[in-house]
């Protein structure tokens, strides 16, 4: 039995690690922090229950469908039925296109992490471990954590975060230098976006509307989605409040990025107000959330990658070769975990 180790237990790792586990390798997943499912993130507080990450999983596809509906189904597993909304840059809104939301909107009456808890069920999963440096051997791979402590060897080794985080991890670690520099070329090539989540809790609840949530579609506006969380489930919040997110573009949340919470909140409640107008009272609940590396705006090439990286041992796989939707980093850690398998053969 081969040993893998997969360092990231967001979507694609998990995906990955139950693949390669079906095949009879033996999986160890390395997290830094203590949640698995990286941004299919869900947080839970004052009776408020929301996803400050991923908004949901799109549907239509075979494999993440499988996955979710029917290997890791939970029971509280729900299609958001509303539509998607659309808006521009002078906040007009409109109808979103019916073909896109035709296809379910996949999500849990408890938050959207149900499906990373549920994936990392029966997995051996280290969480709050942050691998510093990874030391290629005769026989595979040593891993050493942030300290420089040897956490254990590997015969191979599946890398699944972002994509910067992953040249600082190559650019601390002992890799073959015929490879090194390629590797760096392929990777820098990805890019991500930053992004600041608002929460804005209120009661009584903002005005039903017969959509669930806005996108804005020509990317000129400062908000770049707004959610009615509470339209995924009622339990989502207290009796009688409501709760929607506001999700900032990339320009708005570079330039607010030191900006005081305090200060982002109001700006952003009153943009809110604003954009639906509506007069929005003051907000009862308030959190705020930044993600460094939310969307990639540039991908990287991951077949080059695995391409150059594979005969070593070494893998990749996550959002920084798909994107950000949670769909295709589960399929693609189920892609990537199979030419592994197959190169095992």
């Amino acid at each position: 039995m081969s040993s893998v180790a997969i360092i990231g237990a967001g979507c694609s790792g998990l995906a990955a690690a139950h693949e390669l586990r079906d095949a009879g390798y033996s999986v160890t997943l390395f997290e830094k922090s203590r949640d698995v499912g990286g941004r299919a993130a869900t947080r839970k507080q004052q009776g408020f229950v929301y996803d400050h990450g991923a908004q949901y999983i799109k549907g239509g596809s075979q494999v993440s469908d499988s996955l979710v509906t029917a290997r890791f189904r939970a029971a509280d597993l729900v299609d958001i039925t509303k539509p998607v909304w659309i808006f521009d840059r002078y906040g007009h809104i409109q109808e979103g296109d019916p073909i896109q939301n035709a296809e379910p909107k996949w999500n849990y009456r408890s938050g959207l992490n149900t499906l990373a808890e549920h994936m990392a069920q029966g997995l051996d999963v280290r969480q709050q471990v942050r691998i510093g440096r990874l030391q290629q051997n005769v026989t595979g791979w040593s891993l050493f954590d942030s300290s420089g402590q040897r956490v254990s060897e590997f015969d191979r080794v599946l890398i699944s975060i972002p994509a910067g985080e992953a040249v600082e991890l190559i650019e601390a670690s002992q890799v073959p230098c015929v490879r090194r520099e390629d590797i760096y070329a392929v990777l820098r090539k990805a890019t991500y976006n930053p992004l600041i989540s608002v929460m804005l809790g209120y009661r009584p609840m903002p005005r039903v509307r017969p959509y669930y949530a806005l996108v804005n579609t020509d990317k000129a506006h400062a908000i770049s989605w707004l959610a009615w969380e509470h339209e995924k489930a009622p339990e989502r919040v207290p009796e009688g409040a409501g709760l929607l997110i506001a999700q900032m573009a990339p320009q708005y949340s570079r330039d607010h990025w030191d900006v005081p919470v305090d200060e982002i909140i109001s700006d952003v409640a009153n943009r809110v107000s604003t954009l639906l107008n509506e007069p929005l009272q003051k907000p009862i609940f308030t959190d705020i959330f930044h993600w460094r590396y939310a969307l990639p705006a540039e991908k990287a090439d991951a077949q080059q990658l695995n391409a150059l990286a594979m005969p070593e041992g070494l893998a990749f796989c996550g959002d920084a070769f798909v994107g950000g939707r949670v769909h295709l980093a589960l399929e693609h850690g189920v892609a990537v975990a199979r030419e592994l398998i197959n190169i095992g053969k």
